[in-house]
């Protein structure tokens, strides 16, 4: 009976071993050249059946029952192989935390680093982190679609509470600056858009200077950054400049008219101006070409400075220059807004359905919304910022130093004066403009002289006859 559970309890042991060796069979090809190490459980197993065979015997009868209950609950430990740890990374290469944005992240340790590469990651979070400002100016003629539009470009609605005049209210109505301010936020970036609207614009019946209000809003804008800029504290200042201005122009017509010529020229020196061809779905593909070909060339002839887009670097690649060009290609830009999601062979997109057919407002065969999209958000936004602040507030800030220089000149001069005379009262300015009452007198009295002039010669002519 001992010698049947002696063999019992040796036959146990070897199949056990025999899974074990199997186990680290499949798993040698895995593993390589690395070292192996005997776990402690193989070192004890061979211990035993290095045992008597009595001490085998009686350990069998203790522990086989034990184990038995206990094989559905046995979890093989991992083979604890010696291999040595991934060597630490250089010291001369730092680890920035942007992850895949690492500019470390390469296998060049023969080099030393110093570790400013990280700036542009920096400058990238510290701006996500404040968010962005974008400033957009609209302007033309009501009935264009520039409330359409401006919903369809960002996806929002911003004139919620718009209310339409009639006829008669429109001969009243004079030009307004309404802004309207929304948030809006895109994979974890922060823009802060402001759409600044002028109802009234061209719907009087004497449209003479009516430009000259957004003028003046631009004008203030630049004026209390300058303020702003210029005072104790500086921290938080609110960037509400004018980055761009979209005008509408009617498609109903042979080019610019009178009115677009001078606001056009009223303010290309103060924002960025890019003309729109709005309604371009009321014209044919041949009529949207020549309009813009003549709207070019009236642009050029009046000498109005539109905004110019950038040269492309030559390191870009093909693809970017082609849509460059193809941008530069298309202004005016041909525009169809619209608001409504249609559904047509299949597919759901914005449009607008007619008799004829659907004008799907994506479509690039169909109009120029996508490149005007692609322009004013995705491509050229920083560059109209940059121009506004580079170009258009300098010369602004320049003009208001020059004016304070020669006032500031002016009142030394007359100080210099006041001290040489040995006065204490400044010296009274001599008026640039003549006397008016002074020259009513004048008048009267050569009046006066000319009439008894009148009179002596008639009474001379009297006594001669």
């Amino acid at each position: 009976m001992a010698s049947s559970i002696s063999e019992a309890g040796s036959a146990w042991k070897i199949k056990d071993l025999l899974k074990e060796d199997c186990k680290e069979a499949e798993l040698v090809p895995f593993l390589g050249g690395c070292p192996a190490q005997e776990p402690e459980e193989d070192t004890k197993k061979h211990r035993i059946l290095e045992r008597p065979e009595a001490e085998m015997t009686s350990m069998a009868a203790r522990t086989h029952p034990e184990e038995k209950d206990q094989k559905a609950f046995h979890r093989p430990r991992p083979l604890d192989f010696n291999i040595a740890p991934p060597a630490p990374s250089s010291p001369s290469r730092p680890r920035s935390p942007w992850g895949r944005l690492d500019p470390y992240e390469s296998e060049e340790d023969d080099k030393q680093y110093i570790g400013f590469a990280t700036l542009p990651n920096q400058i990238h979070r510290k701006s996500v982190k404040k968010g962005f400002e974008f400033t957009l100016l609209v302007s033309g003629e009501s009935g264009l679609g520039k409330s359409t539009l401006i919903n369809s470009l960002f996806l929002t609605d911003l004139y919620k509470d718009r209310k339409l005049l009639n006829a008669e209210e429109r001969i009243l109505q004079t030009v307004e600056i309404t802004k309207h301010v929304v948030d809006i936020e895109e994979k974890g970036v922060k823009l802060r858009l402001t759409i600044v609207d002028t109802p009234g614009f061209g719907d009087a019946i004497d449209n003479t200077e009516c430009w000259k209000p957004v003028a003046d809003y631009v004008d203030q804008q630049f004026e209390q950054y300058f303020r702003d800029e210029s005072g104790l504290n500086r921290k938080n200042i609110q960037d509400n400049r004018v980055h761009c201005c979209l005008y509408f122009i009617s498609p109903f017509g042979h080019g610019l008219r009178p009115l677009d010529v001078e606001f056009m020229k009223a303010l290309h020196r103060r924002v960025n101006i890019v003309p729109v061809l709005a309604k371009s779905d009321t014209l044919l593909p041949s009529e949207v070409l020549r309009m813009k070909n003549r709207i070019r060339d009236e642009i050029d002839q009046f000498g109005i400075r539109i905004y110019q887009f950038p040269e492309c670097d030559s390191d870009e690649d093909a693809d970017f220059k082609l849509q460059d060009q193809a941008l530069k290609d298309s202004i005016p830009f041909a525009v169809i807004g619209s608001n409504t999601v249609v559904e047509a062979n299949g597919r759901r997109f914005r449009g607008r359905i007619y008799p004829w057919g659907v004008v799907d407002v994506e479509n690039p065969a169909h109009c120029d919304f996508v490149k005007l999209r692609t322009m004013l958000i995705r491509t050229h936004m920083q560059d109209l910022k940059d121009v506004t602040r580079e170009t258009h507030y300098e010369n602004y800030r320049a003009q208001c130093i020059q004016s304070m220089t020669r006032m500031v000149v002016k009142e030394r001069n007359r100080n210099k004066l006041t001290r040489e005379s040995g006065t204490d009262f400044p010296i009274p300015t001599i008026p640039t403009t003549p006397d008016v009452e002074a020259e009513k007198l004048i008048r009267e009295k050569d009046e006066e002289l000319r009439r008894m002039q009148e009179m002596l010669e008639k009474i001379q002519q009297q006594l001669g006859d």
